[in-house]
């Protein structure tokens, strides 16, 4: 397996859990979508992965590994895996992007670190790189700094900066979620030629299921911190047996009853299933949630979920 997340537990300091336990695993070449709405802990598996946890934010249980190596243990292993095999194209690239550093700094920043390369080195051996994702290679361009690009340029540096090691795997968090309709199709139909030439797997973080049913073969669905259900796309999409997973799909077609309720703060969550306050089909033992049913890679967690015949169509 490229990436195995066992048991992964995250929460604040103060002992509230955030997200887990929660257990996951990417073969090579696969396309996994991590999807739900704000607050469900999805960035924060991101961050975990690379290190870069909230301040007050500690991983309280399980494992990550990814290519044999422990991700959470520092040492030679992990500072190897992280921006050359694993790589990571944040949510929010203008943040992400160091203001005081030109493109072409940025591009030549893990190629320094994990190829030794000189940034004239660097920048030749991607210029078809930075042809194919439609970023000019002359010096006057990538003299620039981040706030002189456009938002889809910026997303497509931070795209070019994670292949700059022609990684095996790529996390994307919400990686379309600033961009206007158009370049967010132009930025996906991109990531999909890419993902088939290069045979990358990736761990495509959503809450916009419309976004991952273009670019995943598999989703895992989560909400207050836990997995609701997991397995193939086209049958989440078609036949979801989860409650909530029903409500990502309305949501997703824009029917009014997809805004009903609110997702809780940590503190403030139900004992047991986390989605009890907004089920309609909840009942006093969904307090006493069941264990994960299914196998790790296709599963759910529900104790009334729908029938598959009643399930809504997309």
């Amino acid at each position: 397996m490229s990436l195995v997340v066992e048991e992964l537990v995250l929460q604040r300091a103060d002992g509230v859990r955030l997200l887990g336990p929660l257990s996951l695993s990417l073969a090579p070449g696969e396309r996994l979508g991590l999807a739900g709405e704000s607050g469900s802990g999805k960035s924060l598996l991101a961050r975990a992965l690379f290190g870069v946890l909230p301040p007050g934010v500690v991983q309280a249980g399980g494992a990550l590994s990814a290519f044999g190596s422990r991700l959470d243990q520092p040492g030679p292993a992990r500072d190897a895996i992280r921006g050359a095999r694993l790589a990571w194209v944040p949510q929010d690239p203008l943040g992400a992007l160091n203001p005081l550093l030109t493109l072409g700094e940025h591009l030549a920043l893990l190629p320094g670190i994990h190829r030794k390369e000189t940034q004239a080195g660097a920048l030749q051996r991607l210029g078809p790189l930075l042809e194919r994702l439609r970023l000019p290679g002359e010096a006057s361009f990538l003299g620039r700094f981040p706030h002189q690009l456009s938002g889809g340029q910026r997303q497509r540096l931070c795209l070019a900066m994670a292949l700059s090691c022609d990684p095996e795997l790529l996390v994307l968090d919400e990686p379309t979620t600033a961009l206007d309709p158009l370049v967010q199709r132009d930025f996906l139909a991109l990531v999909r030629e890419l993902q088939r030439e290069r045979g990358l797997g990736f761990l495509w973080i959503t809450h916009d299921l419309a976004v991952a049913s273009q670019v995943c073969e598999r989703l895992l669905v989560l909400y207050g911190g836990a997995a609701m259900e997991a397995g193939p796309m086209v049958r989440l999409l078609t036949a979801p047996r989860h409650p909530y997973t029903a409500r990502l799909l309305a949501a997703a077609r824009r029917l009014p009853s997809s805004e009903a309720g609110f997702l809780p703060s940590p503190q403030d969550r139900p004992a047991g299933c986390p989605f009890q306050p907004r089920c309609e089909r909840a009942q006093t033992d969904c307090a006493a949630w069941g264990p994960w049913q299914g196998p790790q890679a296709d599963g759910l967690r529900c104790g009334h979920p729908l029938r598959v015949e009643a399930a809504p169509r997309p």
